[in-house]
């Protein structure tokens, strides 16, 4: 099932903020009180605060050493949607910042700290291992830093697999962490139209990308998905369950209230995707796994 390319167009215009916003012309004095209601709200933060306390104790390469100036220069302008541009987890610039980039590892090995031996990394080597092993082309969309990405093409080191992220800064980081996987690709640009032949890919995944969305945004990622994965081929969706995030409050989660209300096999099962399967490799998240019919 797909959704109109006329419909697609005018949701992301509709959507769509000034020409050509930076991450140097962000709104952060907006963002600073979103981040401010957020954190002296009444609601609880114990899972925050978790989180907080066990940060420090993570590992995390040197990326000081890093010319961000020089690095951005090379990156072309996007019009991002307004959706994107929120201080995302209470971080001035969200996802457009350098906090967020270098914090993302720690971050994610703190969350995922007791859900597997090997962490948020072990997490990601088995979601990798749901991507078949003759898969030819796999996209990984919202990739972040790619640790998606690059335990899929350790997975599969005959497969081409592409990073794909709308912030130069995850890409930056996500360089440096992964420059020694081959196979491993990296592309700038938004999810929501990747341009790319239909059914031109074997397998898509989305590993705690469709929870920072709203709705309508939801529904036109997962028809580019359906639009570019060939018949036969994958769709792995990894986010968090409603419940857990409804625990972290403290982290500014801008569309957290419409993912409670989510039914994630209706908005798959809405998409077209067929024989669908849960995993759970962590507390925190589910994994299910959707095909694209012949």
């Amino acid at each position: 099932m797909e959704i109109a390319a006329t419909s697609v167009d005018q949701i992301l215009s509709n959507l769509a903020s000034q020409p050509d916003p930076r991450w140097k012309t962000l709104d952060l004095d907006r963002q600073r009180k979103q981040i401010q209601n957020e954190l002296y709200s009444r609601a609880p933060k114990d899972a925050m605060m978790r989180v907080m306390t066990r940060i420090p104790f993570q590992e995390a390469p040197n990326l000081a050493e890093i010319d961000w100036e020089s690095e951005l220069s090379t990156f072309e302008t996007i019009q991002y949607p307004q959706y994107y541009l929120q201080p995302f987890h209470s971080v001035l610039g969200g996802y457009l910042s350098e906090t967020a980039a270098v914090g993302n590892r720690i971050a994610m090995e703190a969350i995922l700290e007791n859900a597997h031996p090997r962490k948020s990394l072990g997490v990601r080597d088995e979601i990798a291992q749901l991507f078949p092993q003759d898969a030819r082309y796999i996209l990984d969309l919202g990739a972040g830093i790619g640790d998606d990405a690059a335990a899929i093409a350790r997975y599969i080191p005959s497969a081409t697999v592409t990073a794909w992220d709308a912030s130069p800064f995850m890409i930056i980081v996500g360089r440096l962490y992964h420059q020694d996987i081959p196979n491993l690709h990296w592309k700038h640009g938004l999810v929501e139209k990747t341009e790319l032949p239909d059914n031109s890919v074997d397998a898509v995944n989305i590993t705690y990308l469709l929870h920072e969305c709203p709705d309508e945004v939801k529904q036109v990622i997962l028809a580019e998905c359906w639009r570019i994965i060939s018949p036969g081929g994958r769709l792995v969706v990894t986010d968090a369950l409603t419940g857990e995030l409804h625990s972290y409050r403290g982290f500014f989660e801008p569309y957290k209230e419409q993912w409670l209300k989510l039914d994630p096999d209706k908005l798959l099962q809405e998409a077209g995707f067929v024989n669908i399967k849960v995993h759970q490799f962590a507390h925190s998240s589910w994994t299910r796994v959707g095909e694209k019919p012949n």
